[in-house]
């Protein structure tokens, strides 16, 4: 019976995702499932050059507080998206008061609730994870946690 544990637990490990690192397709980001604050489905435009990933409240705040500042066309502009991570976040929170405060933001926010996202896309505790796409791949990745290196990341 142990052994069946083992070659079990070992069995899942291995299918589990592979983080992504560089040269990993941008398409690999296309298996989770993303939604806006108002519930549309949304897949990541092939033209994308950089993805912003929040794993947390106050990464996930400074991003919204720059992009605020912004014209609704911003990220758009610059062929970048923004992707936060809320499986964290208990339901009734996210339901009775993120999704509000969400959704009267002009720019557009790609929502994760799934707990395996964290285990394939690299981050690190209160920073900004920033992913460069080229060629359909990831170039680059990165780490940041203030608007000026978000504001040079994006209009890179």
């Amino acid at each position: 019976m142990n052994k069946f544990l083992v070659v079990l637990t070992m069995s899942v490990a291995l299918l589990g995702a592979d983080s992504l690192k560089i040269d990993s397709p941008l398409n690999t980001l296309d298996n989770f499932k993303y939604e806006t604050p108002t519930g549309r489905q949304m897949k990541i435009p092939q033209k994308t050059k950089l993805v912003m990933v929040a794993f947390d409240k106050d990464t996930g705040a400074l991003i919204n507080e720059y992009l605020d500042t912004q014209n609704e066309f911003y990220l758009l502009k610059h062929n970048s998206i923004f992707i936060a991570d809320i499986n964290k976040m208990p339901s009734i929170i996210t339901s009775m008061f993120a999704l509000p405060k969400l959704q009267k933001y002009k720019h557009l926010i790609y929502l994760h609730y799934g707990d395996k996202f964290q285990n394939v896309v690299p981050n690190k505790e209160e920073k900004i994870t920033l992913l460069y796409i080229e060629d359909s791949k990831i170039k680059e990745i990165s780490f940041i946690s203030s608007k000026q290196e978000l504001k040079t990341a994006i209009e890179k």
